[in-house]
């Protein structure tokens, strides 16, 4: 006998769970409770469900991760992430709890009006969370030294050259500032920014050397050949995006990252705005920093010429078309008379059009999988 489908939605928390189950064939809920967050406990509930129904089992992506999306799926069962700022809200409702959170999802899920996120395997969501980390780190450097200039700035020295470089360092430990406490809280923002920056050079070699794996090696050398893109800017991308082909066209891939234009336009009026942002802010900085490159004239270097001579036909002729193209776009619209900074940004979306095609096919994610 054929089991009837039973759509589940979960309000997810750290202590409690609610869970609703509806049935879209008879249109009602035939049960909505809540259950302590313990595996025995929800698994026997689920069984329970599961002797009946066929459950598909739904939750929204939190800082809970997807932990319980692979343990719903150990035991059989279908379960679904869904993007929270993507699910349908009524404008007028001011109502939220986990009653009518759980109830709601369960019923879009049913209507197929929820967007499902790409959960990535336990392997390439360690590899995200080391770069995470990195990026993190990285935020801490630059709040140190902000703190160290504006220390400085309070005690009356100010360094009139490019800052943080060797020489800057060198003034920074010849110092002597005569109050005590202002020295003492100066030599502590100093070493506080040694230590993170020698923890900041360890986790680049981590990443470093994962990138050098069999697993994302390949994948890591093609994106490479493309000009300003270096071992971290392919890794962020490769570990923020996991799977290429889950994309069925650039223009997909650009708007998950956040690099199309936003646009406010009713009846005949049309009016565009700035891009949405509304993707992985993480690719889309990286993007946009390597995008600065195709501003200098297309040559084909020493370096470059050896990383093409590695990768298959395909990679270099999009490289190559990459660089003459993008070289191009952003002078076209640099003369047009938009700023620098606008020119980059539509050099970075059109940039994120060769690295789809050149990644249609990863080769480096199916062990994975």
């Amino acid at each position: 006998m054929e089991k009837t489908l039973a759509y589940v939605g979960v309000d997810y928390h750290a202590k409690n769970i609610m869970i609703s189950v509806y049935l879209s064939q008879e249109k009602r809920f035939i049960e909505t409770l809540r259950l302590p967050n313990n595996d025995t406990q929800i698994i026997r509930f689920m069984q329970k469900l599961s002797r009946q129904y066929e459950l598909k089992i739904c939750y929204e992506a939190s800082g809970s991760g997807y932990v319980f999306q692979r343990k719903m799926r150990a035991q059989g069962w279908h379960c679904d992430v869904i993007a929270p700022s993507l699910v349908p809200k009524k404008t007028g409702d001011r109502r939220k709890n986990d009653y009518r959170d759980a109830r709601r999802l369960a019923e879009h899920y049913a209507n197929n009006l929820l967007t499902v996120v790409h959960p990535p395997t336990q392997e390439q969501e360690s590899v995200r969370t080391l770069i995470r980390c990195r990026f993190a780190f990285k935020d801490d450097v630059k709040r140190i030294k902000k703190q160290i200039n504006s220390l400085l700035l309070s005690q009356g020295y100010f360094w009139q050259r490019t800052k943080w470089t060797h020489h800057h360092r060198v003034w920074l430990r010849s110092l002597e500032l005569s109050c005590r406490h202002v020295r003492l809280v100066f030599q502590e923002h100093l070493a506080h920014l040694d230590y993170l920056e020698s923890r900041l050079a360890f986790l680049e070699s981590e990443i470093e050397q994962m990138a050098s794996t069999e697993l994302y090696a390949p994948s890591v050398q093609k994106l490479r050949c493309l000009r300003g893109i270096n071992t971290l800017t392919a890794m962020v991308l490769i570990a923020e995006i996991t799977d290429f082909r889950r994309f069925a066209s650039p223009r997909a891939l650009m708007a998950f990252l956040g690099l199309i234009p936003s646009e406010q336009s009713s009846d005949d009026r049309r009016k565009g705005g700035g891009i949405t942002k509304a993707g992985n802010y993480r690719c889309r900085t990286m993007l946009v920093e390597s995008a600065q490159h195709y501003s200098r004239k297309p040559c084909v270097s020493y370096q470059m010429k050896r990383k093409l001579a590695q990768a298959d036909a395909h990679t270099n002729a999009v490289v190559i078309n990459c660089m003459q193209r993008l070289h191009k776009r952003y002078w076209h619209l640099h003369l047009k008379g938009k700023t620098r900074q606008q020119a980059i940004v539509a050099v970075a979306r059109e940039l994120v059009g060769f690295v789809w095609d050149m990644m249609r096919e990863p080769v480096q994610l199916q062990a994975a999988a």
